[in-house]
């Protein structure tokens, strides 16, 4: 018998909430730092904020520029206000206790939306890298990345993005026979699962597999190609010191060094789905409390990269000093 707790987790919802708040209020906050007190940064602050594609073939370069910061917006609205999923590991189960609820909608499309969101996020982060990596190139006068790289990049990262929200959002069993299903698999739990308000059931089988598996390839590729850019990056950091102003050189320097930290905070978001990944492989009792606390720890998401960008880029860091002597 699975160590499940079942008893509604309305601690867990007011967490939610409150969090949310928060989160909420150091986005919209670091959304007007980047509009407004990014002067220094010239365009580069838009890729942390629009969403739009350029074609540039005059300097061999074709990118898209992702958002990210409003990314990180829609994905707290999701998890802290509209879902509130909670987790039933080591069952692949759990239900939802967001507003969605009122307008039918479930924890598994909660789940795709919120899959969607965190695919979109790494994208956005691995393209403002690339485009880092061609200003600096651009004016370096090599090391720029081929075109046909570019288009790769242009394409996958989407591809990916969609692919893996779609496969997901396949994979529920179908709520005409989601009781059907605990009855047959889980007779046992059949009353606690009619106790709950609503829930999503998955059936651990080989397409489910194979999805993890997917899954975990792609965002591999992924985290090769940022560290290979990266890598070249560095390498042209200390190239580019002898052929640009102290100033302009420090200016790109901070851009690395900011995009770098909030690429490491922004693992308080994309280490749960990681977790849960090995916790259903693994499939071990008290893994619900893990997954959990880890869905604790990931709603910080926003609120410590917003500290980070303020930390690491000298404009924002300025203007919240100055706010704070004011006071």
């Amino acid at each position: 018998m699975f160590d499940i707790n079942f008893s509604i987790a309305y601690w867990l919802s007011t967490y939610y909430h409150i969090i949310g708040v928060i989160s909420m209020i150091v986005d919209l906050f670091s959304i007007y730092l980047i509009l407004f007190k990014s002067n220094k940064l010239d365009n580069f602050r838009y890729f942390l904020l629009n969403f739009q594609v350029q074609l540039n073939f005059e300097k061999n370069i074709i990118f898209r520029e992702h958002d990210f910061q409003i990314s990180c917006v829609f994905t707290d609205i999701c998890v802290t206000f509209l879902f509130q999923p909670v987790p039933l590991y080591p069952l692949l189960a759990g239900y939802n206790m967001g507003i969605g609820v009122r307008y039918g909608a479930s924890l598994h499309v909660g789940i795709a939306c919120i899959t969607f969101l965190l695919c979109y996020q790494i994208g956005s982060m691995i393209i403002c890298f690339v485009h880092k990596h061609q200003t600096i190139a651009g004016t370096l006068k090599k090391f720029n990345i081929p075109k046909y790289l570019l288009i790769l990049m242009f394409a996958y990262f989407p591809a990916y993005t969609v692919s893996v929200a779609s496969i997901y959002s396949r994979l529920s069993v179908p709520e005409s026979l989601k009781f059907e299903f605990v009855a047959t698999t889980y007779p046992d739990l059949l009353p606690e699962f009619k106790s709950l308000p609503n829930f999503s059931i998955y059936d651990f089988s080989v397409h489910f597999k194979i999805f993890i598996i997917y899954a975990i390839t792609g965002g591999s590729i992924g985290f090769i190609v940022f560290s290979l850019v990266l890598l070249n990056i560095i390498r042209m950091l200390s190239q580019l010191r002898l052929k640009i102003s102290k100033s302009n050189y420090q200016k790109h320097r901070n851009a690395i060094w900011s995009l770098l930290a909030q690429f490491a905070t922004s693992s308080t978001i994309f280490l749960p789905p990681i977790v849960c990944s090995f916790v259903i492989l693994l499939g071990f009792n008290g893994s619900q409390v893990i997954v959990e606390t880890f869905l604790v720890l990931a709603c910080l998401h926003s609120l410590i990269n917003v500290l980070v960008l303020v930390v690491t880029c000298p404009p924002y860091r300025k203007f919240v000093i100055s706010l704070v002597r004011k006071s």
